[in-house]
C-alpha cells in the first residue's frame, strides 16, 4: 500500500490539478490567513468522519473554482478529514510548488498535451479511489449544458465503484460566503455585497476577501454510488452520469436555497403582486360596491395599506445587525444556547416547504435573537410579524429593512385592512418566504404562556386553502432569558401601572441595559406540525368547515402549538432557585433548606423527563451563581458567613415582600411542568383528616383545571385520571403518601415527613388562590350595581392590599393585575358575572362594565375557594 501510495504522488505531482505541498508556495501563504477562518458545522464533521470510516469520500463543487477548492483542502486538513490532495479538472498548478509547475506550464506547450492531461487525470482519480483516497471534482455549473469532461468523471467513478467492495460517497459541496438573497434587480453594486448564483473568478475573490470572517462550508447530502448504480442499474454508465449530476447540483442548490430562500422580488413588487391576486380584486370589488364607493379609491387605499404593512430588506444592513449583535450578546449575556439539531430539522425543512417559526414571545430581543440564531446556522430569515407599537423612527426603519412588518393592534371595524393583510401573508408564502410572528400576542408580561391568539393563525391557514403552497410546516420555539431587560416595566405593569406606549426616548433609555450582565439566552425547536398532515387528520376538509368549526380548528392548532413550545423550554438555575424561594411564605430561608427544597424539585423534573439547561452539568456552581446573581441585584439578601463555629452560624437568604413579583416571573418560566404536581398536593393538603379519598384528590384537580383556565395550557388529550394516578405514584415511590383501601374506596394518607414536601410544591399555586380570592371577594361591590372594568380592578387592587397587610392572604405576589384579570374571565365563563360594552357619562369611546348575575353561585365559589386557603 504505502508503494503505490507513493507511485500515486509521483504520478499526481505532474497534473495540473494536484496541490500537495502549496503550503510551501509564498502565493499560498498570502491567502491561508483568510482560507483559514472558513468553518465547517460540527454536524457536517462528524458525518464526514463516519463516511471515511466506510468508504471513500468525493468531494463534488458545483462551480469549477480554484478558491473552493483551496478552501476545501485547507479546511478538510484543519479538520483531520479526508483531504483532496487532487482536483480533477481544476487546474490548481498555480498553487504548486514552482518546479511541479513549471512543468507542468511546459508539458501543456503541445496542443494534445491538455486533452493527455485529461486522460491522466482519470486514470489518477481512478487509482485514488480505489486506495480509498478522497479527490475534488466539479459540475459543471448546471445540467442544461453539457459538460463531456463531467460526464467521463462520473463515468470513471461508477465504473470504479463496480469494481470495490466498498462504497464511494460523492458529497455534494455549498462554499458560501455572503448571505445576500438572490433579488431580481440586480445591479453592479450587487458586487460589494455577497455572491451571484454563478461568478467569476474576480467576483469570487472580491465577495469572499469581502465576507471571508463569514465563509462557510456546507455539505449536501452524500450519494452512495453503490446504492445509485443499483438505482440505476437499467440505465448505461453514461445514461446515469446525467441523472447523479443532475442529483448532485439539486442537492447543492437545496443547501442554498435553505441559507437565501428563492429569488426575492421588491418591496413595490410585491406589493403589486399582492393587489393583483385574484381573490383580494373580488373583495375589493365587494367592499367598493357595499360602501358605494369608486373600485380606484378601494384601490388606493389597499396600496397605502399594504405600504403600511409590508417589510423591505436590506442586505448590507442585515450583515451590520449580525455584527452588533455578536458583540450584545458577548457584552450583556453570557452568551446564546442553541438546539443545533432543531435548528438543523427547519433547514431541511426549508427545503422542502415553505416554514412558519412560531416562538413564544418573553422580549423585544426575542426578535433580534431568532434572526441572529438563523443567521449564524445558515437558515434563511424569516419576514417577522411585529406591532406597529415598534414602528416609529429610527427602530422602525431598521426593523423594516431587516424583514419586519409591521401590524395593528386591532383592525376591528376596517374590512379592507384585515384583507390586506391576509392577502400580503398569502403572497409571501406564495413567494415561498418563510414568516415569523408571535403567537401570544404580545410579550408575556408573566413569564407563562399566554392563551393563544387567532387572528394570524387564520390567515395562514385561509393563505393555506387558498393554495398559496403545497405545504407548510408551522414550528414551535422556545426563546428564554435568565433576566429579561424588561423587567421592571412587567413589575410595573402587574402592579396596576397602564403600559406605556413604546417612544422613541425609550432606545436612549435602554442604553442602560449594556452596563449590565443579564444571564444566558435559551432556543430550543419543537415538533414541527406539517400543515396538510394535520388537516387530514380533522373530522372534514377546512373548506368544508362552518365557521364554528373553523374557529374550533384555530383554537386546537393554537393550543397544539403553545403546548408543543412548553414542551422544549428550558429550566435554569434562575427560574429554579425563583421557584424555590417562593414555594413558601417566609421571608427567610437557610441555604441548606433552599437546597434540599431545590433538589426536590429537580427529582421530579427529572421525573417529568424535562430539560435542563446546559449550566447544570455544575448544579451546585450553576445554582450558587444564581443566588449570587439575586443577591447583586438586591433582590435577596444574603445573612450569615461561613466560620469556624459552623453549627451556629447558618447562611440565610432574607426575601423581601416587594421583591417576591421580581421572582415570580421566573418562576412562571416552569410553572406548568409542577401543574399537575401542585394541584394534587394542594387537594391532600386541603383535608382536614389524615386521610382523603382518591376521587376527592380527581374532583378537586379537574376543579383547579377549570378554574385557572385562563392562567395555564393544559393539555387535554391526557387524561386526568391518568396524571393523577402517575403523580400519586411518584409521591409514594417517594415515600411522601401512602394509598390503602378504605370502605371500598381508595384513600391516600401522608407519611412522616410528606406533609413538607408537599407544601412546596402547593406553595407554588398559593399565591394563584389568593389572587382569585381577592376578587371573589371583591364581587361583593357589585351587589350595589354594575362597575366600569377597568374601576373594578382598582378597587381589587385596594382590597387585595389591605387584606394582605391584615394577613388574611399571605403572599405579595398574588397582588397582581394579570391574574385578577384572568379570574374576571373566569367568573364570566361561569355565568356568575355579565361584561357589556356601554357608553359611560362624560366618555366618548364604549368601556366594559361588569354586572353581578349569580351572587349565590360566588358565595358557593368563594366557599370552596376557602377550603383551599
Amino acid at each position: 500500500m504505502e508503494k503505490s501510495s507513493s507511485q500515486g504522488s509521483k504520478a499526481g505531482a505532474g497534473l495540473s490539478g494536484y496541490i500537495t505541498g502549496g503550503g510551501r508556495f509564498a502565493l499560498y501563504s498570502f491567502i491561508k490567513p483568510l482560507v483559514s477562518a472558513v468553518e465547517m458545522s460540527d454536524e457536517d464533521v462528524l458525518s464526514l468522519m463516519r463516511l471515511a470510516c466506510d468508504g471513500t469520500v468525493i468531494y463534488a463543487l458545483k462551480h469549477k473554482s480554484r478558491l473552493n477548492s483551496l478552501i476545501l483542502h485547507g479546511l478538510t486538513g484543519r479538520k483531520g478529514l479526508p483531504q483532496p490532495e487532487y482536483c480533477h479538472g481544476i487546474n490548481m498548478s498555480i498553487w504548486q510548488p514552482f518546479v511541479s509547475a513549471v512543468r507542468v506550464l511546459k508539458s501543456w506547450l503541445p496542443p494534445w498535451r491538455k486533452r493527455r492531461d485529461d486522460a491522466e487525470g482519470l486514470e489518477y482519480l481512478a487509482s485514488r479511489t480505489k486506495e480509498r483516497k478522497s479527490s475534488l471534482i466539479h459540475l459543471g455549473s448546471s445540467e442544461f449544458f453539457e459538460n463531456p469532461l463531467v460526464q467521463k468523471t462520473l463515468v470513471t467513478l461508477l465504473k470504479v465503484q463496480g469494481s470495490l467492495s466498498f462504497p464511494v460517497y460523492i458529497v455534494p459541496v455549498l462554499i458560501n460566503y455572503g448571505r445576500r438573497r438572490l433579488k431580481e434587480d440586480e445591479n453592479l453594486l450587487n458586487i460589494l455585497f455577497g455572491q451571484e448564483e454563478h461568478t467569476g473568478p474576480v467576483r469570487r475573490v472580491i465577495s469572499f476577501l469581502r465576507y471571508a470572517d463569514e465563509a462557510t462550508v456546507i455539505l449536501g447530502e452524500a450519494v452512495k454510488l453503490d446504492e445509485f448504480l443499483q438505482n440505476n442499474r437499467i440505465f448505461t454508465h453514461e445514461e446515469s452520469s446525467d441523472n447523479l449530476r443532475r442529483d448532485l447540483l439539486d442537492r447543492i442548490d437545496e443547501e442554498k436555497a435553505a441559507i437565501v430562500g428563492p429569488v426575492l422580488k421588491s418591496r413595490e413588487e410585491i406589493i403589486n403582486v399582492t393587489l393583483r391576486d385574484e381573490v383580494f380584486e373580488k373583495q375589493m370589488r365587494k367592499i367598493a360596491e357595499e360602501g358605494k364607493k369608486p373600485y380606484e379609491s378601494v384601490h388606493k387605499e389597499a396600496r397605502k395599506h399594504l405600504h403600511e404593512i409590508a417589510a423591505g430588506y436590506n442586505d448590507a444592513l442585515i450583515a451590520i445587525w449580525a455584527r452588533f449583535l455578536s458583540w450584545l450578546w458577548n457584552n450583556i449575556y453570557d452568551g446564546l444556547v442553541v438546539d443545533r439539531e432543531g435548528l438543523a430539522k427547519i433547514r431541511n425543512l426549508s427545503k422542502r416547504m415553505p416554514f412558519v417559526i412560531i416562538p413564544c414571545h418573553r422580549s423585544h430581543i426575542d426578535y433580534l435573537v431568532l434572526s441572529y440564531v438563523f443567521y449564524k446556522h445558515n437558515i434563511q430569515l424569516p419576514f417577522i410579524a411585529a406591532g406597529e407599537n415598534l414602528s416609529f423612527w429610527p427602530i422602525g426603519y431598521l426593523f423594516r429593512k431587516s424583514g419586519a412588518f409591521f401590524i395593528r393592534r386591532t383592525f376591528r371595524g376596517d374590512a379592507l385592512y384585515g384583507e390586506a393583510l391576509a392577502k400580503y401573508i398569502k403572497t409571501l408564502l406564495k413567494e415561498g418566504l418563510p414568516l415569523e410572528f408571535f403567537i401570544e400576542g404580545g410579550r408575556s408580561r408573566t413569564g407563562k404562556m399566554v392563551v393563544p391568539k387567532y387572528g394570524f393563525l387564520s390567515m395562514i391557514l385561509q393563505a393555506y386553502q387558498e393554495k398559496a403552497c403545497p405545504d407548510l410546516a408551522a414550528v414551535p420555539v422556545f426563546i428564554g432569558y435568565d433576566k429579561v431587560v424588561e423587567e421592571k416595566a412587567y413589575l410595573d405593569e402587574l402592579g396596576g401601572m397602564a403600559k406605556e406606549r413604546e417612544k422613541p426616548s425609550d432606545v436612549i433609555k435602554s442604553s442602560r441595559i449594556l452596563k449590565k450582565r443579564w444571564g444566558s439566552v435559551y432556543l430550543n425547536v419543537g415538533e414541527p406540525i406539517l400543515l396538510k398532515s394535520y388537516l387530514a387528520l380533522q373530522d372534514k376538509p377546512l373548506d368544508q368547515m362552518i365557521t364554528s368549526e373553523r374557529q374550533s380548528l384555530y383554537r386546537k392548532l393554537g393550543y397544539d402549538i403553545v403546548l408543543a413550545i412548553n414542551k422544549v423550554s428550558l429550566v435554569t438555575p434562575f427560574s429554579l432557585v425563583s421557584t424555590g424561594l417562593l414555594s413558601h411564605d417566609r421571608r427567610g430561608i437557610s441555604h441548606n433548606d433552599l437546597m434540599e427544597v431545590v433538589n426536590s424539585f429537580i427529582d421530579y423534573l427529572s421525573f417529568r423527563k424535562v430539560r435542563f439547561s446546559a449550566t447544570f452539568s455544575n448544579r451546585q456552581g450553576a445554582l450558587e451563581g444564581a443566588l449570587q446573581l439575586f443577591d447583586q441585584a438586591g433582590i435577596i439578601s444574603r445573612i450569615g458567613v461561613e466560620e469556624e463555629d459552623e453549627e451556629i452560624d447558618e447562611i440565610v437568604y432574607s426575601l423581601e415582600d416587594e421583591k417576591r413579583l421580581n421572582l415570580e416571573y421566573y418562576k412562571n418560566n416552569i410553572l406548568h411542568f409542577f401543574l399537575p404536581v401542585s394541584f394534587v398536593a394542594m387537594s391532600i393538603l386541603s383535608s382536614r383528616e389524615d386521610q382523603i379519598l382518591l376521587s376527592q384528590i380527581i374532583e378537586d384537580y379537574r376543579f383547579l383545571k377549570v378554574l385557572f383556565r385562563h392562567e395555564f395550557i393544559f393539555d387535554d388529550q391526557i387524561d386526568d385520571l391518568e396524571e393523577v394516578n402517575s403523580i400519586l405514584s411518584y409521591l409514594h415511590k417517594g415515600g411522601l403518601v401512602l394509598a390503602h383501601e378504605r370502605g371500598g374506596e381508595i384513600g391516600i394518607e401522608v407519611r412522616g415527613m410528606g406533609r413538607a414536601r408537599l407544601l412546596s410544591f402547593a406553595g407554588l399555586i398559593h399565591n394563584y388562590l389568593e389572587s382569585y380570592w381577592v376578587v371573589i371577594r371583591g364581587c361583593g361591590y357589585l351587589k350595589k350595581g354594575p362597575r366600569q372594568e377597568k374601576l373594578l380592578l382598582k378597587s381589587f387592587s385596594r382590597l387585595g392590599e389591605k387584606i394582605y397587610r391584615k394577613g388574611e392572604i399571605e403572599r405579595a405576589e398574588a397582588l397582581s393585575q394579570s391574574n385578577y384579570t384572568n379570574a374576571i374571565k373566569f367568573l364570566k365563563d361561569l355565568g356568575m358575572i355579565t361584561i357589556t360594552d356601554e357608553t359611560a357619562k362624560g366618555e366618548k369611546g364604549k368601556s366594559a362594565v361588569i354586572t353581578l348575575a349569580d351572587g349565590k353561585a360566588l358565595d358557593s365559589l368563594r366557599r370552596r375557594l376557602f377550603r383551599f386557603l
